[in-house]
């Protein structure tokens, strides 16, 4: 707990002054200052402590670091979140102090919402967006470096000898190669999905030595994602930067060789990255939005639901002018209205189509390397998990696939019937050659509407994809500790 040097006040550091300012004499200091004295009165230099609440709704835990109550949980809503005890948490290795006032970052997303005509009113509401939390992520750091020589092999024409031709084999050794990266980074949080967290990006040059006087007035999560679960992703996001530059090489060029297949080296750290976080509960209180705002850059990551109303009045008025424009520039023939509704058919098909995966993919959370190390026990170096543990998660897992699997078929029934039918009730008309327009008609007729309530099936797919359920979270933990 960080109190004033003058008063003993509650402190809360000011993103304008970069500094910490009391909340109750207004005195400034310099978090070095304050960094110094925390060290006079303590032994341990290593550690900092925080008060723990934990939500008994979700689970979800969050340090507070003054004499406030958090009356609220950040990640799901609840006004039940306890009080558990005083913790002692290992230092990170640096962090990114917050640049961006709350104040910015509510104009920073009121301007994003803005933006989007159909975003349901309540998501701009002063009550909502009041609760925008500020809250420290634990990011893990990647230096990424290769000291040391660097072989390729190339292959180069030389000349044809009757049915054959010739290649020299080259190789070309690199001496001293002595490359280096710096400031990759992931959340280590495994609720704190990578899709918000890969949207929000840091600079790394911002980044100071840690400080516990940054974390006056904010509120701080724990880490449960093991560094070494991105060690991977890491590598793949530099190599072919790597790459590219041993190929731009004259000799490599001229000799065609592959660059070299080097092994990087990874030293992560640990840092601290602030994030303004909100959770907007739904009108019908059964779903919960996020949004997130970097509060280094101010950049903003949400997700924005559909509000049926608006989007089918405007809908509505569209489908009037266009239909009006038609009527007065030209005849529609039944065949082409016909062939107009196929095409929207198809159309709409696919979109749900690749919508439904995009849902198939945050239900499972199969694109968050960090949520599914933690939550499906992925085994990391290290573990030595026993043959009844292993044979029980194998057996788990096959019982949770295929409980996917009629799930997944259920919402492809529920969401792609609509398209399929018009789309064979279209196709099977104009292939039959039909004499008469009336059956033109009624099938255009049939197809089209089937074609609209696709549509709001597509939007009832979005929000059901920028959605999550509650309660989402389980109980989690962890330390700085690598």
């Amino acid at each position: 707990m960080i109190k004033c040097p003058s008063c003993g006040g509650e402190m809360q550091y000011d993103p304008k002054n970069q500094k910490v300012k009391c909340q109750y004499c207004g005195s400034l200091f310099d978090t070095q200052e304050l960094e110094k004295n925390m060290k006079e009165s303590k032994a341990q230099e290593d550690t900092y402590e925080g008060k723990q609440y934990q939500c008994t709704e979700c689970g979800a835990t969050l340090l507070n670091f003054d004499d406030t109550a958090i009356t609220f949980c950040s990640y799901c809503g609840s006004q039940a979140m306890l009080e558990d005890k005083m913790i002692t948490q290992n230092n990170p290795d640096v962090v990114i102090p917050f640049q961006k006032t709350k104040e910015e970052c509510i104009e920073a997303y009121r301007q994003k919402v803005s933006q989007f005509v159909f975003a349901p009113s309540y998501m701009k509401s002063d009550t909502v967006v009041d609760r925008f939390r500020g809250i420290y992520m634990p990011y893990g750091i990647y230096d990424l470096k290769y000291e040391g020589s660097a072989t390729s092999i190339g292959q180069k024409y030389s000349c044809r000898r009757g049915d054959y031709n010739y290649y020299d084999d080259y190789s070309i050794v690199a001496e001293d190669v002595n490359t280096s990266y710096h400031g990759v980074s992931f959340d280590l949080v495994s609720k704190f999905y990578d899709n918000f967290s890969t949207s929000i990006p840091f600079l790394i040059k911002d980044a100071v030595p840690f400080n516990p006087a940054y974390l006056a007035g904010y509120y701080a999560d724990c880490l449960d994602v093991k560094k070494e679960v991105y060690d991977n992703m890491a590598k793949s996001i530099v190599m072919p930067d790597l790459q590219k530059r041993f190929q731009s090489h004259k000799e490599y060029a001229r000799y065609g060789c592959t660059a070299p297949n080097i092994i990087l080296k990874t030293e992560p750290k640990v840092g601290m990255f602030p994030v303004y976080f909100l959770a907007i509960r739904n009108q019908k209180n059964d779903a919960i939005h996020y949004a997130v705002v970097n509060g280094q850059t101010g950049k903003v990551a949400i997700e924005i639901p559909i509000d049926f109303k608006k989007y089918f009045l405007l809908s509505v008025i569209i489908a009037m002018v266009i239909f009006v424009l038609l009527n007065m520039s030209t005849t529609l023939k039944p065949t082409t209205v016909l062939v107009f509704s196929l095409v929207a058919s198809i159309i709409s098909f696919f979109f749900s189509k690749a919508q439904l995966r995009r849902i198939k993919e945050k239900v499972e959370h199969s694109t968050d390397i960090g949520y599914t190390s933690v939550h499906r026990n992925a085994p990391l170096k290290g573990d030595k998990p026993s043959e009844m543990g292993m044979n029980a998660a194998l057996k788990a897992a096959a019982q949770d696939k295929k409980q996917k699997q009629k799930e997944d078929k259920k919402l492809s029934r529920k969401f792609l019937f609509k398209e399929i039918l018009a789309i064979l009730i279209s196709a099977i008309v104009l292939c039959m050659h039909m004499v008469e327009d009336t059956y033109y008609y009624v099938a255009a007729i049939t197809a089209l509407v089937l074609v609209v309530l696709s549509f709001s099936d597509l939007v009832k797919e979005h929000n059901l994809m920028v959605s999550n359920k509650l309660p989402q979270f389980e109980k989690r933990g962890g330390d700085f500790s690598g």
